[in-house]
């Protein structure tokens, strides 16, 4: 009997352990423990009170239900131990890409809302392998270098169930499209991006106020020749697929991101990521307006009439 007690209390234990893990990457109870910049950072929101799972889609315990719940929850997860984050590139997200694109809707669903992986097939994007030994798999923390061709609070006035459906910019992602080359003038935005771009993504919650400005005008000038440096998790966006809606080459993301850099060189060459460190090269991005001597940063006119 006292075996039988001490089995039971140890499943329970583990159910409970399991449970709180689910929630504490969303909602830590300090936020310190948030690794990197958006540690030292962080500000609490009142959209930080919505689950970790976000707005429910469709009944409980069906597979849209469990699917969505998952995927709700990778994107809440602000605590990958992010000490030593791989180095990937724009080029990397693409080759993963390809990767996805080779299992078949039944091994992997994926492309829409409504469909998306399973716990089981989630499985399938841990450890991929690229060339030269190396691996990545969704959830771990990643360094992506690149161009920004442009960046907007996103889904404002529709909402989105990671984010409880709740509307205004104060409520969701800064959607940020990254490119491995600056702005091409003989493209369009949209070809640069399905050719060969990919998103990084500022979460609503713990957001900063630094960062909440980062698609301001006051910006645009400089990100446009200057590389940025995001560090954050590496994760799958299923809900979308690649070549549009919106536009990119790869859903793969850096989402939630926990830093930002800025190079203040313009070349890749003279942006090295091991000189993170070296203001003289990589300014944190919370400190970029004072370096261009700006008293105030606008806000964008979106943002302006859905704040």
């Amino acid at each position: 009997m006292w075996r039988y007690r001490s089995f039971s209390a140890v499943i329970i234990l583990a159910s409970l352990l399991s449970f709180s893990l689910a929630q504490q990457p969303c909602n830590p109870n300090n936020l310190k423990k948030i690794p990197l910049q958006l540690g030292k950072l962080a500000k609490t929101r009142s959209i930080d009170s919505c689950a970790c799972t976000g707005a429910p889609k469709g009944d409980a315990g069906t597979p849209i239900r469990i699917a969505n719940d998952l995927q709700n929850t990778i994107k809440n997860n602000f605590l990958a131990n992010a000490k030593h984050p791989k180095q990937i590139t724009v080029s990397d997200m693409i080759e993963l890409q390809k990767k996805v694109n080779a299992f078949s809707m039944e091994e992997f669903t994926r492309g829409d809302r409504f469909h998306l992986p399973s716990p089981s097939q989630r499985t399938l994007i841990k450890n991929m392998k690229l060339g030269s030994g190396r691996t990545f798999s969704e959830g771990e923390a990643v360094t992506l270098v690149g161009f920004i061709l442009g960046a907007h609070h996103s889904d404002v006035t529709s909402g989105e169930s990671v984010n409880c459906n709740l509307l205004g910019c104060s409520y969701n992602d800064i959607h940020i499209e990254v490119a491995a080359h600056p702005n091409d003038a003989n493209k369009t935005k949209a070809q640069q991006m399905n050719e060969g771009g990919v998103v990084a993504e500022i979460s609503p919650r713990h957001r900063p106020d630094e960062w909440d400005t980062f698609d301001s005008p006051d910006y645009t000038s400089f990100l446009r020749d200057h590389l940025v440096m995001f560090t954050g998790q590496l994760f799958y966006d299923a809900s979308h697929s690649p070549g549009g809606g919106p536009d990119r080459a790869s859903v793969w993301e850096v989402h939630p991101v926990y830093a930002i850099w800025v190079c203040l060189n313009t070349t890749l060459q003279a942006c090295p990521a091991n000189k993170k460190n070296n203001k003289k090269v990589w300014l944190p991005f919370d400190e970029l307006r004072n370096h261009l001597g700006l008293t105030s940063v606008r806000v964008t006119k979106l943002c302006q009439d859905h704040p």
